[in-house]
């Protein structure tokens, strides 16, 4: 065998570490070994875009607030992109994502056990993300995201009377899969305002609601995303209408 023979099959044979092991790495930090919005052990899922390892429930919550604001991945079953896995590995996981999502978190406001109802996790992780409650006030609109909100939790909570917020989340304590609906296009859609829309597509499942990325002044949008959404225990049969 040559020189140059040699060395490249040493060269093909030596270890490649990619993006992916840097994910990894990324997984087995103590930190990133609970969820990071109730402390549950060994999370399997992950929001790309605000760093944050998840359990079923919370990312579950994550996934109702739309891709906008938290895009959910799995961490064993999903392709993730190098943007994605860059993403995560610029934030670091959980600890310095806290340190951010709840620098300004009030002593009496605490954060949700892995046995926390729904309701409260729900409430939380709204708070945390979507109004941003606990962030600095200057720091309120978040960089990962176009999201910005004016709403509080409280005036939205306030809209729904205690049946209803039973009613809600009563489906979405227990889960037995998740269902992975593919959004490819729209043809020809009516136009909803002045000369044109713009459409998007909402999914929901008992409690749970995902909406798909808005498409601007689009009749003929074309996705090719997935929506995923997680199916209750004892639902009874699916429907698609």
């Amino acid at each position: 065998m040559s020189t140059a023979n040699r060395y490249q099959h040493i060269k093909s044979t030596k270890p490649v570490v990619g993006k992916a092991r840097k994910l990894k790495d990324l997984m087995i930090k103590s930190d990133n070994r609970i969820c990071a919005d109730c402390g549950a052990p060994d999370p399997k899922w992950a929001s790309a875009n605000i760093g944050v390892f998840l359990c079923l429930k919370c990312g579950d919550v994550h996934r109702a607030l739309g891709p906008d604001i938290s895009k959910v991945l799995s961490v064993t079953l999903d392709d993730w992109s190098d943007s994605d896995i860059d993403s995560m590995v610029e934030v670091g996981g959980n600890s310095y994502a806290n340190s951010i999502y709840e620098a300004f978190l009030p002593k009496d406001h605490p954060k949700p056990k892995p046995d926390s109802t729904m309701e409260y996790r729900t409430k939380f992780i709204r708070a945390k993300y979507e109004t941003q409650d606990f962030l600095k006030p200057s720091l309120r609109i978040s960089s990962r995201s176009s999201f910005k909100s004016t709403t509080s939790v409280k005036s939205v909570d306030s809209n729904f009377s205690s049946t209803s917020r039973k009613d809600v989340f009563e489906d979405t304590r227990e889960f037995v899969g998740e269902l992975n609906i593919t959004l490819v296009k729209g043809t020809n859609l009516a136009v909803r305002d002045m000369l044109t829309s713009d459409p998007y597509v909402v999914l929901t499942l008992g409690g749970q609601k995902v909406q798909s990325t808005v498409k601007k002044s689009d009749l003929n949008p074309v996705w090719n995303e997935v929506l995923k959404i997680s199916v209750p225990r004892n639902y009874g049969p699916l429907k698609l209408r």
